[in-house]
């Protein structure tokens, strides 16, 4: 089988399995989730540290906020007519998963300066397919925890403008991606920045945030599964050090909220991703003995003068390249918040997120399609200063029938991963907000 394909295809591409387009998790803090996330123009509660620091303007003192989202996703498959195994079925295993966040923004009117400070993780979670599936060749387990860290400087142009600026930091501090040949463990870090401003009007306020896009170098390790074709090569090889880079996208979030009165925020965001950015991985293997193996198996599976020829390439320079060619997007959110009594309100909004990923580059690590997110959500006050949040939202996930998997490479065809994939999520979250 063509192995040098492995790394390549999981090492971050298909870790994410129920949220945004791609690997992108949209829930980032409890309220906001409620109102779909549509809160790039709210932005008035700590986690505007991560929807939009330029909020913090026009907020009073310094305000923190702890809480997480636990995310419980389903995934099922059932290969078509256009599959070389074409009744085979799958169920991934359901998963359950913990997101936290914590935000801590300060104001300070006299100098009309503040900053802020986001921990989140806005990229990750995982699929788990048994090693019995059609495609299991392809991918089984893919993994990734990653932590992003994002302080912020504010700062007050007028009376009702506001521009923020800061850096991200993203660390991917575990990433596991197998098959039923190859383990692939790995780490890495990067760093990007991001920019936002924040108008406040009468009844209204218009808000954008920029984040750059972070090119994370990942640090691995390859070994072979026992018993498998790559662990029984004539090299044998078992274990190499594997590098490659990822660059995560840069984005725009613009946003509109609307204040008819002192009992209702209606708001609305479009989210422009550029997801462009993942074009192809690129694969170094450090063992000569390791790559060799590759090399073989990759004649051994594609035959011919073209399998020979990859075979040569792949163990002379110890690289090679996938393709993803994967487009940008633009998700649509519309949130509302009703105050219907002094200290309680309730919430409710709808996503539209389109998959960025195009069919005949579609992988079962990310057996999803366009999304429609559904949500609701309720604050109670404790106290004028202390905010209990929770919300709930449905992740329906539209069916896709995959049928343009090509049937290569020869021996080890792509096509198994044709078939109809079934998905859905449950996002359950709280967070408490305290003023002080």
């Amino acid at each position: 089988m063509k192995r040098n394909v492995l790394l390549v295809s999981m090492l971050f591409a298909g870790i994410s399995t129920a949220q945004a387009g791609g690997y992108m998790v949209g829930e980032m803090a409890t309220r906001a989730t409620g109102m779909a996330s549509a809160f790039t123009a709210v932005a008035d509660d700590a986690s505007a540290a991560w929807h939009n620091p330029a909020g913090v303007a026009f907020t009073t003192g310094k305000q923190l906020m702890l809480g997480g989202d636990v995310i419980l996703t389903s995934n099922d498959f059932a290969a078509n007519a256009s599959n070389p195994l074409p009744t085979a079925t799958s169920k991934a295993k359901n998963g359950t998963f913990i997101v936290p966040h914590a935000y801590f923004t300060y104001w300070d009117e006299e100098s009309s300066l503040g900053a802020s400070l986001s921990i989140n993780s806005p990229f990750g979670l995982e699929t788990d397919w048994p090693t019995t599936a059609a495609f299991a060749s392809k991918n089984t387990f893919s993994r990734i925890n990653m932590v992003m860290v994002n302080p912020s400087v504010i700062f007050q142009i007028s009376d009702n403008l506001s521009f923020a600026a800061g850096l991200d930091y993203g660390y991917i501090n575990k990433v596991d991606l197998n098959n039923t040949v190859q383990l692939l463990s790995g780490k890495g870090d990067g760093w990007g920045g991001n920019a936002s401003i924040f108008y406040k009007g009468e009844g209204f306020n218009f808000g954008v945030t920029y984040r750059s896009r972070i090119k994370v170098n990942v640090d691995g390790t390859a070994t072979a599964v026992a018993g498998g074709a790559l662990a029984a090569a004539p090299f044998g090889a078992t274990t190499s050090s594997a590098t490659t880079s990822v660059t995560l996208p840069d984005q725009v979030n613009v946003g509109l909220a609307f204040m008819p009165n002192d009992k209702w925020t209606l708001s609305v965001d479009a989210d422009w991703v550029n997801w462009k950015t993942f074009k192809s991985i690129d694969i170094n293997y450090a063992s000569a003995a390791y790559r060799g193996a590759v090399g073989g198996l990759t004649v051994a599976a594609g035959g011919g003068g073209a399998g020979a020829i990859g075979a040569a390439i792949v163990a002379q320079t110890g690289s090679t390249s996938l393709p993803q060619n994967w487009k940008a997007t633009v998700d649509l959110r519309v949130g509302a918040e009703w105050k219907y009594l002094p200290n309680m309100r309730a919430r409710f909004g709808y996503i539209f997120s389109p998959t960025p990923i195009k069919d005949v580059d579609f992988s079962p690590s990310i057996p999803g399609n366009d999304r429609h997110i559904m949500s609701i959500g309720h604050g109670y006050d404790f106290t004028p200063d202390t905010t209990l949040d929770l919300a709930y939202a449905y992740v329906y996930i539209n069916k896709r029938n995959q049928i343009q998997s090509p049937a290569t490479p020869v021996g080890a065809p792509n096509s198994v991963k044709n078939g109809i994939y079934k998905g859905n999520a449950h996002i359950l979250a709280a967070s408490i907000n305290h003023s002080f």
